[in-house]
């Protein structure tokens, strides 16, 4: 259909240049702009009726007014209050010409109506906004992520919403995508509600106790143990972000573990986690969490270290600079010494970071952000050879 409109505009205007050269040679066209400027108007016209209706195949057919609303699709009752560990489910297929859909978490109460936690798509623009429309009025939208948009068009979906003691968490098809802290009581949703054009296939409901859901059939990655020898090439793990690998033997003293990716062109930032567990909630002990920063508001790049425990984050180590650089790759060693995490980046040492806590409890590593993994390995021994070579030979491995 959008074809056969885009076939008609064009004819439109085609007509419109014919008629105007038959009557310009059968009458003096005494006008405010010649036969040529007239031409090249039409032609400007039709070129803009080509690039706007292609752009509306390219969104999904015709784009609606921003300010128009949406229609409500779905709608369901909560027949008790949420609480930590409340999970929603919500399994669908977007329609061909959706520009974007929302789900809200709803207070309803007589005729008052508050949005708890907004979740909408934008799938024009591939991002997410989470807000709350409380009293009347939108709170600040919140839009940053760390994880790609991986919605599309004439795709099914399966969406995760797992409530916790202080936040939303949100996952797509099984994958953690954003959280959204609290701005009212979470015990006040009473209803759900679905917007725009997607297909729901169901909506369900019910308790879990970690958080994100993993699908029976999901394997987990493992770390190997293992050596590299002189000029070998890494191997490609196909590791997807967000990384969760397990280390089945923990991280001893004196043992080192390797990771070699490449940062992102325009980063934001990334981090890694040593911990214990693979969830996310409850929050598992994190003895050493690394985050580089890009261009921070203190107008530098910031290397940050910390660890979590007892139900909070620690203090945070900070350093200004570091080796990572947008676009590059980089090799990253984290060696187990015996009171503190060495932590070395192509071959020079980045910094130190004292335990804070049990060490032996480590059993996965966590990546996340703005970076692209190629390899994990875990090493027995403390191996100088691999990283005191010079980036050039390094880079030979990839």
């Amino acid at each position: 259909m959008v074809m056969i409109g885009l076939f008609n505009k064009l004819n439109k205007c085609f007509l419109l240049v014919l008629n105007f050269i038959d009557f310009s040679n059968k009458y003096t066209f005494n006008s405010v702009f010649n036969y040529e400027e007239f031409a090249l108007i039409c032609v400007v016209v039709l070129l803009n009726t080509c690039t706007s209706t292609l752009r509306s195949i390219q969104y999904g057919g015709p784009l609606q007014a921003n300010n128009e609303a949406a229609d409500t699709i779905f709608t369901k009752d909560l027949t008790e209050p949420l609480k930590p560990g409340s999970c929603i489910i919500i399994r669908g297929t977007i329609k061909l010409y959706c520009k974007r859909f929302s789900l809200n978490l709803l207070y309803v109460k007589g005729s008052k109506s508050d949005i708890v936690f907004h979740f909408n798509p934008r799938l024009a623009l591939r991002y997410i906004v989470r807000n709350s429309f409380l009293n009347n009025s939108w709170g600040e939208e919140e839009t940053t992520s760390i994880e790609k948009f991986h919605l599309h068009r004439n795709k099914t979906f399966e969406l995760q919403i797992v409530a916790t003691e202080h936040e939303f968490l949100v996952a797509l098809d099984g994958r953690h995508i954003c959280a959204y802290v609290y701005r009212t009581p979470l015990e006040k949703v009473n209803k759900i509600q679905v917007e725009g054009l997607i297909e729901v296939e169901n909506v369900t409901s019910k308790n879990v106790n970690a958080y994100p859901v993993i699908p029976s059939d999901n394997k987990t990655f493992i770390v190997p143990m293992g050596h590299r020898s002189e000029g070998e090439r890494l191997e490609d793990q196909n590791l997807v972000i967000p990384i969760t690998a397990s280390l089945p033997n923990g991280f001893k003293t004196g043992w080192q573990l390797e990771i070699t990716g490449r940062v992102k062109i325009l980063p934001s930032a990334f981090y890694i986690n040593l911990q214990q567990g693979n969830t996310l909630w409850p929050h598992p002990m994190i003895p050493l969490h690394l985050n580089p920063r890009f261009y921070t508001s203190y107008g530098n790049h910031l290397f940050v270290r910390n660890s979590w425990m007892n139900g909070e984050w620690g203090t945070e180590e900070r350093t200004a600079g570091f080796q990572f650089t947008p676009g590059k790759w980089f090799h990253l060693a984290i060696r187990m010494n015996a009171d503190s995490f060495g932590v070395w980046i192509d071959g020079i040492l980045a910094g130190e970071f004292q335990f804070r806590t049990p060490v032996d409890t480590i059993d996965t590593v966590y990546i996340h952000g703005d970076v692209q993994v190629k390899h994990i390995l875990m090493k027995d021994h403390i191996d100088d050879e691999y990283f005191t070579k010079s980036r050039d030979m390094i880079n030979k491995r990839l």
